[in-house]
């Protein structure tokens, strides 16, 4: 599976295949060898690359991955490269006025973060939406009030279906 890491200006791609004797790992089109073993549940791992012994810590948050190897921390955006590619083909924009933000693929609501006459600011997560195995959170385009919410969690929203109203209040700082 390829991903899309991302840290500052700078992607990279990583592409991951799981095999009997390990995992077949390049980064940007340099290949590796990867052994992985967990040493403490979903964080701390034993990393053997290319025959060279690492211990790394990941924690995995909501906007970002955070790795520290060997005491060298790291933090990314990580997505996979098919749902960045989507991603990509929605732009999002602001207009003055009410703002419909709409389903950008088929999924179902599993989160709503914001209710009606909730205050937003821009870039701020209002709703997440399952799809292709894979949370994705939407994001107010810019500052306002939440005047309608349209969809409930478990809803099955199509793509372009719209979820929520945003109001904008002129406010170009946010609440």
């Amino acid at each position: 599976m390829k991903y899309l890491a991302t840290r500052g200006d700078r992607q990279i791609v990583v592409d991951i295949v799981e095999q009997e004797e390990g995992m077949a790992v390049s980064v940007d089109g340099e290949a590796m060898r990867l052994d992985m073993t967990p040493l403490d549940g979903d964080t701390t791992y034993s990393l053997l690359i290319d025959g060279k012994s690492f211990t790394a810590v990941v924690l995995d948050t909501s906007d970002t991955c955070r790795v520290v190897v060997d005491g060298q921390e790291f933090e990314f955006n990580v997505e996979e490269e098919e749902l960045a590619r989507l991603r990509s083909q929605v732009k999002p924009k602001h207009k003055p006025g009410a703002e419909e933000i709409k389903a950008p693929m088929p999924g179902r609501v599993i989160a709503l973060e914001v209710g009606k006459g909730d205050a937003v600011r821009a870039g701020q997560g209002v709703v997440i939406i399952e799809a292709m195995k894979m949370e994705n959170e939407l994001k107010a385009y810019g500052p306002g009030q939440i005047k309608q919410v349209l969809v409930s969690v478990g809803d099955v929203v199509n793509k372009g279906d719209v979820l929520l109203v945003l109001e904008d209040t002129g406010n170009t700082d946010g609440p």
